[in-house]
């Protein structure tokens, strides 16, 4: 694929040091081993990158602009918390691109060898409580969407789907925790690829739109379920 979520892509040697702090804490973040709400320094956050002051500096900066850390005065960084508000905001913002991006697919027609290992991806659910499994499932259910993505014809809107997909997936990690495998869900993703296979864009186009409106309620039940208001950051406890 030529676009990658994080989650997909793997270190590379060329990467400058810069490139490679900036990816391990944006990893640390996204995975929640850094905890949204969590106060740390520059040399905490360099250390656990493995970086000198300055690639970690320059890092924090990015990772600033990615909206995941918030520099505070005098006083080190703060991993922003997962909010409501901002959480409906992603989801509606990647169901209008994806939604798109399936449907543009399906117009172009994918490869029947992208077919196939959606195909594969399908196969692969997840137990509550099992983190090993959780992780093979959220890396099988953004490549599936990832596939779909760099084949839209796109670029500028295939490189758009997988930045949500990097904000999206620290967000999962919060919800799926303690949330049970869905079959409707599953057999809404079969639709997806059966609607990309036929090359039926309005079908295609239709069945994302369905899947990602549940996906969307069922990530706000749960981040509502571990708030006590409307409209609060979201904790990892």
């Amino acid at each position: 694929m030529k676009y990658l979520p994080a989650i997909l892509s793997e270190d590379h040697p060329s990467l400058s040091a810069t490139e490679r702090a900036y990816a391990t804490i944006k990893r640390q973040i996204i995975e929640l081993d850094l905890e949204p709400g969590a106060h740390v320094t520059k040399s905490t956050l360099a250390r656990r990158a493995g970086a000198s002051t300055m690639p970690a500096r320059e890092a924090l900066t990015r990772l600033q602009r990615d909206g995941l850390v918030q520099a505070l005065p005098r006083s080190g960084y703060r991993i922003l918390p997962v909010t409501l508000k901002g959480t409906r905001d992603l989801c509606a913002f990647r169901r209008l691109l994806e939604v798109e991006a399936a449907g543009l697919a399906a117009e172009l027609g994918c490869p029947e060898r992208d077919l196939a290992r959606m195909e594969e991806l399908l196969s692969v659910t997840y137990e509550t409580g099992d983190p090993a499994s959780l992780d093979a499932f959220l890396r099988a259910n953004l490549e599936f969407d990832a596939i779909i993505a760099n084949r839209c014809g796109n670029d500028m809107l295939a490189q758009a789907v997988i930045r949500v997909f990097d904000e999206l997936e620290r967000v999962l990690r919060i919800t799926l925790k303690s949330l049970p495998f869905s079959e409707p869900a599953a057999h809404q993703r079969r639709e997806i690829l059966e609607a990309i296979r036929d090359r039926d864009p309005a079908a295609a186009r239709a069945a994302m739109g369905a899947r990602t409106r549940t996906a969307q309620e069922q990530i706000i039940d749960q981040l509502v379920s571990h708030a006590s208001l409307a409209e609060v950051s979201i904790s990892v406890t």
